[in-house]
């Protein structure tokens, strides 16, 4: 872990605690023997229970150092027991060898010991508090013996102690407060143990502490960073598919870009097929232009062709028809009437997901207005094309698969009906793409083009 999230980390659960005292635990009641405390100073508390002898604990230091040792026994698991602490320092001799002879310094005697109510809010623990020793000592080794006294039931022991040596206590070494990664890890499971087997309370407790608290905020926060990080990484593929993979050819004048076409195709003629969309051409009465197309379509390039009319399907109608085909070829007519039959049977929403899914759109003068923001171009036309709003379309908004509107079958003589409806050059120039005949806007992701003959037309 990073230190400086990892020191975050420890800020937030601390602050918590406020100004409790914060142990590192130290379960030993399940251990025999003598016990080796190491880094005296450090903020430790020991869990233990005597079964009928005293604990020793052992500290061998190559420095001076405080020496503080608390007494507590936890409540009400054992609220009569008391315990007593005698501190000794080594004389002499070496551990291997034996002769080590031991000094006593300091006598906690907790019988003699006013001990009161003490709750520790950083683990949310009651206890009774007992004898404190706080010393400055030189280097050196020095033993801690653990014991009790109970004089309703004495038994004799060395040096004269008259003790049982029953029942659960704690002894709380060093005042200096320190987590590492490892030792928060452990109190994530020593807290809970704890609980169940050393306070006998309920292992939910652990979760009013410091550390639980903290553990649910972190989770949770987890659970929200991840949740924000899935939804920004769908929301960016979302939007990098929709531009890479969107591939339209909006022309004036259909097939007389078959070569430009053909260019775009990833597999050979005979195995592309084509969706030929008619429904804009039902109004018009010369439908030779429709023949035309089919013609070098099916015949002059190769296409695998099948003639739809979307009008009066409905959208999964729409989606089976579309679903399987390479291009979706959406031929010339009325605008208005393509656009009423498209909004019915939802072919926005089908044709955008089809788009993101390697589908080529291709629109030839209605198909190709209808793309574009709005298709209020269509009323622009001069009268041979025919564009009149039979259908009593008010809304003209397109399918917005482009953010500009499209003007095809260019010719000089359309300056002045241009002019007239943008009246702003800028406005022209930004929101309108003018095409000829011979020419086509190819759109791959982002990247808009003007192909064909010619240069593009600013007016």
């Amino acid at each position: 872990m990073n230190k400086k999230y990892f020191s975050i980390f420890v800020i937030f659960f601390l602050a918590f605690a406020g100004n409790a005292s914060a142990h590192q635990p130290r379960i030993i009641y399940l251990q025999t023997g003598d016990i080796q405390i190491s880094d005296p100073e450090l903020s430790q508390a020991f869990y233990d229970e005597l079964k009928g002898t005293p604990r020793d604990y052992f500290i061998d230091s190559s420095k001076d150092f405080e020496l503080y040792l608390n007494l507590l026994v936890p409540n009400p698991e054992n609220k009569d027991g008391r315990y007593s602490a005698d501190v000794f320092s080594a004389q002499g001799g070496s551990a291997s060898g034996g002769d080590i002879q031991w000094k006593k310094l300091y006598s906690l005697d907790g019988t003699s010991f006013e001990w009161h109510n003490f709750y520790e809010p950083f683990g949310r623990d009651y206890y009774f508090k007992g004898p404190e020793l706080d010393q400055q000592v030189p280097a050196g080794k020095y033993k801690i013996e653990i014991y009790s006294k109970d004089n309703s039931s004495p038994q004799v022991l060395p040096e004269g102690k008259i003790s049982e040596d029953k029942g659960k206590y704690v002894l709380a070494v060093g005042k200096k407060e320190f987590f590492d990664i490892q030792s928060i890890l452990n109190i994530y499971w020593q807290l809970p143990y704890l609980k169940v087997t050393f306070f006998k309370t309920s292992v939910l407790e652990f979760f009013l502490t410091p550390f639980g608290i903290g553990a649910v905020g972190a989770v949770g926060g987890l659970l929200i960073f991840l949740a924000l990080i899935y939804y920004l990484v769908g929301l960016i593929r979302n939007i990098i598919r929709h531009n890479m993979a969107k591939t339209l050819l909006l022309t004036s004048n259909g097939m007389q870009m078959k070569d430009e076409i053909i260019k775009l195709l990833q597999k050979p003629a005979y195995d592309v097929t084509v969706a030929f969309i008619t429904t804009a051409a039902k109004p018009e009465e010369n439908l030779e232009y429709v023949r035309k197309d089919w013609i070098t379509m099916k015949e002059e390039v190769g296409f695998n062709v099948e003639e739809v009319d979307i009008e009066g399907k409905k959208e999964s109608e729409l989606m089976k028809l579309l679903e399987l085909k390479d291009i979706i070829y959406v031929e010339g007519g009325n605008t208005f009437y393509l656009l009423n039959a498209m909004r019915k049977c939802n072919f926005e929403k089908v044709i955008r997901k089809l788009l993101k899914e390697g589908k080529v759109y291709i629109g030839s003068s209605a198909g190709s207005i209808v793309a574009g923001r709005t298709i209020k171009t269509a009323g622009w036309l001069r009268e041979e094309y025919g564009n009149k709003n039979m259908v009593g379309l008010r809304n003209l908004k397109g399918l917005n698969l482009v953010p500009f509107d499209i003007f095809v079958h260019y010719q000089p003589e359309d300056v002045e009906i241009i002019r007239q409806q943008i009246k702003s050059p800028r406005k022209r120039a930004k929101k309108l793409k003018i095409l000829t005949d011979e020419q086509a806007i190819l759109v791959q992701g982002r990247e808009v083009a003007l192909i064909g003959k010619g240069e593009a037309i600013i007016i």
